[in-house]
């Protein structure tokens, strides 16, 4: 939906007199109110994006916010709970000043990471999304693109940006800088190194490249985030799930650790500076196996 000129002021200027108390009426800090603005601005935009005004925002509506960010970037628990407690504050104003209309007392109370659970793809729908990358009108990008996400868990800024010289394909490593400017070792799979040399030797050329990154758009410059996304959008169709770039980092890291992965190695890989960044994992994996022993288990079974 495209946000009309009336909604996205209404709800900005809305956060601007919620910053605006902080300031006078609380006297905080200008890093603080930084910090508040920046968590704020992702909601707000979301709100204005989907064309709705604060006032018509249920409690269901909320919880579609809460669940499509957990499926866009990766927050550690203290940031869920920074940004639950930074909703719960302008709601709470809102509902003061008669722009909220229903009850945030049992709303954001206490961040309830299980149920906002990165969305994550199963073995046989990633395997799915390459048969679709296989069959399409650039299968040797596509599946490129794809394994650069998928098969070593790339983030899609580090995907984009990647270049030729962070590629081993000999000794089949991947040396991608992160956040930070933070350069890590990501080992190459076999069938990843032999999509990748494909693409490099048979694809790639055929666009007369004006850049060394490694994925390219049709006319050799570097992929932008969008066409990325429509590209991940073509190929996920058939799916039930909303799928987005970093949906295939999300998956990357939920099969290591359900194989058995050290949380430790897997936090190298991801390239997390923090260890309670990779462990909100951890949270996925118990989610898979409570849904496994529920399929499975002859009791759980009796009772469908």
């Amino acid at each position: 939906m495209v946000p009309s000129e009336k909604t996205t002021s209404l709800n900005s200027n809305r956060m601007d007199a919620y910053l605006a108390f902080l300031g006078v009426e609380r006297n905080l800090s200008p890093a603080t109110i930084q910090s508040y603005q920046e968590d704020l601005r992702h909601f707000v935009g979301w709100l204005d994006e989907n064309s709705i005004d604060l006032k018509e925002l249920t409690p269901e509506k909320l919880d579609d916010f809460l669940t499509f960010t957990a499926g866009q970037v990766e927050y550690s628990p203290t940031s869920v709970a920074r940004h639950f407690s930074s909703l719960r504050g302008f709601l709470k104003y809102m509902q003061r000043e008669g722009e909220y209309d229903f009850s945030t007392e049992s709303m954001l109370e206490r961040p309830k990471l299980g149920h906002y659970l990165p969305q994550y793809l199963t073995r046989e729908e990633v395997d799915s999304v390459f048969e679709s990358a296989a069959n399409g009108k650039n299968p040797l990008r596509d599946t490129a693109l794809i394994e650069l996400m998928y098969s070593a868990g790339l983030r899609i800024s580090e995907t984009l940006g990647i270049k030729l010289s962070q590629l081993d394909l000999d000794n089949e490593w991947l040396t991608p800088i992160g956040k930070g400017n933070k350069q890590r070792l990501v080992p190459l799979g076999s069938k990843a190194k032999e999509n990748l040399r494909a693409w490099i030797e048979e694809g790639r050329p055929l666009t007369h490249p004006t850049s060394d990154n490694i994925i390219l758009n049709a006319k050799g410059k570097p992929m932008s985030r969008m066409g990325a996304w429509k590209i991940v959008q073509l190929h996920t169709m058939h799916l039930s799930k909303q799928v987005s770039p970093h949906t295939f980092r999300h998956s990357f890291a939920t099969h290591c650790l359900e194989a058995g992965m050290d949380l430790r190695v897997l936090q190298e890989l991801l390239g997390h500076a923090d260890i309670s960044t990779t462990q909100i994992y951890t949270h996925i994996d118990k989610e898979f196996i409570k849904q496994e022993h529920r399929q499975f288990h002859p009791r759980e079974m009796s009772g469908k």
